[in-house]
């Protein structure tokens, strides 16, 4: 079946369900194709999801046309491929293989990007919600095999911004680091670090006191990820010198990143 004609489906479902149907992640002529073919139809609109501004691939969603959007949640998600064979050279091909070897059909893929470490991107959160442990796709949890699902603090978006900070610290202390970084006091980041909300290097840290070196990267959860760029010499008063980069949570604007396209 053709996508304007599975658009139309979707419509025929949308409106008899009276419930949003999503078409799963499409390149930006698809999308197009989508709303060319129900701009006719003013019983629907489409809506797209990316999961972060500026996103190429985006969840294709046909909703009622009196459907109050905020209240839908795209289910969309992030990811890590933790694999060898997956690498800078294999290019988005390798990491379209992997992901379609482990089950995962093409429109649960967002967008993918290379971090200079590690290939990340946007999937559809379903895939970590999946039963069918036979799938190599885990079953609610954050990582299966070569997969592990992200938390938007980790990912890091093409285009993020970036703050350099320059700091000093009694100690390297996670603690005294992370409040060095982050627009939180010692004491409110020690508390989230006890719970859990802190990582580091991709390791969960529950010890304000864990040591920090350089090269390591502090992610809390809500408040981005933080790298240790430098860790120079002590200042006079005996204080440790820091070179801090911190890249902020990117929340998506619902009104930009929905991309409305309602029927004419």
């Amino acid at each position: 079946m053709d996508l304007e004609s599975l658009a139309r489906e979707s419509a025929h479902k949308t409106i008899e369900s009276s419930s949003p149907v999503s078409m799963g992640f499409l390149e930006p002529k698809e999308q197009e194709t989508v709303v060319r073919a129900l701009s006719g139809n003013a019983d629907v609109v489409v809506k797209r999801y990316g999961g972060y501004r500026g996103a190429v691939r985006r969840k294709t969603v046909v909703m009622p046309a009196y459907y109050i959007d905020e209240a839908y949640d795209p289910q969309v998600s992030f990811f890590v491929v933790r694999s060898a064979v997956v690498t800078a050279n294999g290019g988005r091909e390798s990491v379209v293989a992997s992901l379609r070897a482990m089950g995962i059909p093409s429109e649960s893929i967002g967008d993918l990007f290379w971090t200079g470490q590690e290939w990340q991107g946007v999937i559809d959160a379903n895939v970590f919600r999946s039963d069918d442990k036979g799938s190599g796709r885990g079953r609610g949890g954050r990582a299966s095999g070569d997969l592990a699902e992200l938390d938007p603090a980790e990912v890091s978006y093409p285009g993020q911004a970036a703050k350099t900070i320059r700091a000093t610290v009694a100690s390297m202390r996670l603690d005294a680091v992370a409040g060095a970084g982050f627009p939180a006091s010692r004491t409110r980041l020690a508390q989230e670090i006890r719970v859990g909300r802190v990582r580091v290097n991709g390791v969960t840290c529950d010890s304000p006191a864990a040591h920090v070196s350089q090269g390591d990267v502090i992610v809390c959860r809500g408040r981005g990820r933080l790298v240790v760029e430098e860790v120079a010499g002590a200042t006079k008063r005996g204080r440790i010198s820091l070179v801090l980069t911190r890249y902020s949570v990117q929340i998506p604007d619902r009104r930009e990143e929905s991309g409305d396209a309602y029927a004419t």
